[in-house]
């Protein structure tokens, strides 16, 4: 009789359990959507209390589900709004708990869930360009020094040398690179052009602040500003110039400079690399270094080299030809910078 009885309620209870309410989900599943937006989920449910609903989603790479309840929108129908994801993009299923606490799977499981792609934005390639071209070494400090003898037609000294150490760090991003460094320029310049002529001794000792931005995969934009001594005062600087191109390859550079005491310098620099491991650049460079008294037209023209001689360093040549009253005088630089 005991087993007849016991048998009569697990029958009962099998029915009930058969015959419990049960939400019924329809979902229409994204399949791809933009980083940085969040991923808002729609489904019409019959029955929507019966079951206690939740969208379970995860990062694609991790382990941990999260879950996100269901609300019910202004239109009748219920959204589940997921966080703002990033590539490769997230997964998920959605599932319920009925009353005696079973969960039920209506869309998707744990085992096989739905994934949605996230495509990465235009500048999430070009950082992974950049970082795979640079193998993650996104630091670098520079040296550079440069000189240029102007001559004159009476044989008083005109010319410069300048150096600068700079220190970059590449964010890879709109904000592509900042950086800071010293610099230093000397030179002697005519009092008066004419036989028996005197020159001054003009320079600065200075400090900056850059950045480079990138306002379009191919168009940088460098900005520089700074404060330095000279010999006759504090004197402020400005440099400012856009890149056609990208700066580690073939592109046209159009830029110019300001020191207070030592008037302007201005540039159109063409970089071609035809020739790897080889980058090279010709320059016309209109400048009133270091301070020109008599006449401010300084023009030469110059021809860079780089060369990279392992991963981390880099070699920088320069020859320079030009003239600001006379005949044309040679120049030079040479440069070093180490990537970490």
């Amino acid at each position: 009789m005991k087993t007849i009885l016991l048998l009569l309620v697990t029958t009962h209870l099998a029915l009930a359990d058969e015959t419990a309410p049960r939400s019924v989900i329809v979902h229409v599943a994204p399949t791809a959507t933009e980083a940085g937006k969040p991923i808002e989920l729609e489904a019409m449910i019959d029955a929507p209390f019966a079951e206690d609903l939740s969208v379970r989603w995860r990062q694609i790479g991790t382990t941990q589900w999260q879950d996100i309840k269901f609300e019910r929108s202004s239109t009748g129908g219920w959204y589940a709004k997921l966080p703002a994801a990033q590539s490769p993009g997230v997964e998920y299923y959605i599932r319920g708990k009925d009353r005696a606490g079973a969960e039920v799977e209506h869309f998707a499981s744990a085992g096989a869930p739905h994934v949605v792609r996230v495509d990465p934005t235009l500048f999430d390639r070009l950082e992974s360009l950049d970082r795979e071209r640079l193998a993650d070494r996104v630091d670098e400090v520079a040296l550079d020094v440069i000189a240029h003898d102007f001559g004159n037609r009476y044989d008083i000294k005109d010319y410069f040398v300048r150096s600068e150490l700079v220190y970059s760090h590449r964010l890879l991003r709109v904000l592509h690179q900042v950086g800071f460094g010293f610099g230093s320029i000397t030179g002697r310049t005519p009092v008066m052009s004419e036989v028996g002529g005197e020159d001054v001794l003009k320079g600065i000792r200075y400090g900056f602040g850059e950045v480079r931005v990138r306002v379009h995969p191919s168009v940088f934009v460098d900005g520089r500003v700074g404060l330095g001594v000279s010999q006759e005062d504090f004197a402020g600087t400005v440099r400012g110039q856009v890149t056609f191109g990208k700066p580690w390859r073939s592109c046209v550079q159009v830029g110019g400079e300001y020191f207070g005491d030592l008037g302007p310098t201005g540039w159109v620099r063409l970089q071609w690399d035809t020739a790897p491991p080889l980058l090279m650049g010709a320059s016309i460079v209109r400048t009133d270094l270091p301070g020109a008294i008599i006449d401010r037209a300084g023009l030469y023209v110059a021809y860079d080299i780089a060369y990279r001689i392992a991963d981390r360093f880099t070699l920088r040549g320069q020859l320079s030809y030009g003239s600001r009253d006379g005949s044309a005088h040679a120049g030079g630089g040479i440069g070093t910078a180490l990537a970490f």
